[in-house]
């Protein structure tokens, strides 16, 4: 799979029914990834959508400097869960949730961007290579001007992972 799984991550998020299965898998993986690198250099929090399966706001995508490992805190986005003491728990990466949560999490997505985009802009950095790569992830999963957000998020967007061809 190249680049077009942000196009068809995005495709799903737009869709009435999300397919669970090794190719979402996959494509979550890869955007979780894609993601954590946007957020390392970006630096700016966000408290993201709903994505509780037994309760909705039980857990929410949170971008945030995460205690992920016994190391230092790692920027990324994350579900977590609200911890009373002290903010929030990461508990998923987005490739590791499971099925159902999956489906909200890729559901979601688009409320994600939308979000996080206005919180990269309100802390001065949308204007950085990282803040025009999210606004053209934003672009694409809300289905407007499809085309150039298509160029965009293509192999010379300069995501990870991205490289030319088909999957």
């Amino acid at each position: 799979m190249t680049h077009d799984f942000l196009l068809y991550l995005a495709t799903q998020a737009r869709s009435q029914r999300v397919r669970v299965g090794p190719e979402l898998d996959q494509a979550l993986t890869r955007l979780g990834f894609l993601l954590d690198a946007l957020c390392r250099e970006l630096r700016v929090e966000y408290v993201g959508p709903a994505v509780g399966v037994e309760a909705r706001e039980v857990h929410r995508l949170v971008v945030a400097a995460h205690a992920w490992t016994a190391g230092a805190p790692v920027w990324g986005v994350r579900v977590c869960s609200p911890r009373p003491q002290a903010g929030w728990r990461a508990e998923w990466t987005l490739g590791g949730a499971g099925r159902l949560r999956k489906r909200l999490i890729v559901q979601a997505l688009p409320e994600f961007f939308e979000g996080f985009v206005r919180a990269v802009a309100e802390a001065g950095k949308a204007d950085t290579p990282a803040g025009r790569r999210l606004q053209a992830l934003r672009q694409a999963f809300s289905g407007e001007e499809e085309g150039a957000a298509r160029a965009m998020i293509g192999p010379s967007a300069g995501f990870p992972g991205s490289t030319s061809g088909s999957s």
